[in-house]
């Protein structure tokens, strides 16, 4: 591969990988394949559970994230993004582990509430529990001004969590219904944008994204942002 390609830590889950790839193309401005962004993925579908490590009922997934950054490293990619909300729960430890610079999904996305309106005071996060555990949203987004609203424990066990299961299992129709009841959950309790902060939540969210662009922030299309913005596209 030619020197300084987009490194792709993927594989968490390998249906959002998929998800940021064709978004990655979509948002390429190009007029043939030689114009579009070299990409190199590390696809590791085997990475043990990120919220199950979190949640200690399952091994840490920081052994093999370290693999996958020296693999692309080692393929001399030039910038690294991780299709993966929870793989950021040990960010720091694979920034430091890379050699060329490694984007921040959560950072992306808090700016693209931003982008969205600078009036917002209230964001809404749906994302793992793991995510949600380690706080790596909230913390982020306070340092920014904003309040931070996250589901109930319930919500997290009869919405969040299931929905993110059904789609892992394929199963985007069950997952809407679920993710649509959490994020209204959200709003009620007066959350004016909602970073949908699970790389697998988008999946089952697209149509309520596409008709709310400047509500429903998807952090996959907001690593994406920050991906062109980096290259300079």
């Amino acid at each position: 591969m030619r020197p300084g390609a987009l490194g792709v830590l993927g594989g968490m889950g390998p249906l959002a990988t998929a998800d940021f790839l064709q978004k990655l193309v979509l948002a390429t401005s190009a007029g043939r394949d030689q114009e579009h962004i070299p990409v190199i993925v590390h696809g590791d579908c085997t990475t043990p559970d990120r919220t199950a490590a979190v949640l200690g009922q399952g091994p840490s997934p920081l052994p093999q994230l370290l693999e996958g950054i020296a693999f692309l490293n080692q393929a001399a990619c030039g910038v690294i993004a991780i299709p993966c909300n929870s793989a950021h729960c040990w960010y720091a430890e694979m920034a430091a582990a890379s050699a060329v610079p490694v984007l921040h999904i959560v950072e992306a996305s808090a700016q693209q509430v931003q982008r969205n309106n600078p009036a917002t005071q209230r964001v809404g996060v749906l994302s793992t529990e793991g995510t949600h555990r380690m706080g790596i949203y909230k913390t982020t987004l306070e340092k920014m001004g904003f309040e931070v609203l996250s589901p109930t424990q319930d919500e997290f066990s009869t919405l969040v969590s299931p929905g993110i299961a059904d789609i892992k299992g394929n199963r985007l129709r069950d997952a809407e219904a679920k993710f649509d009841h959490a994020a209204d959950a959200l709003i009620s309790r007066g959350a004016e944008q909602i970073i949908l902060g699970c790389t697998e939540i988008p999946l089952g969210m697209q149509p309520r994204a596409l008709a709310n662009p400047t509500t429903i922030v998807d952090s996959t299309l907001a690593l994406v942002t920050a991906v062109l913005r980096h290259l300079g596209r």
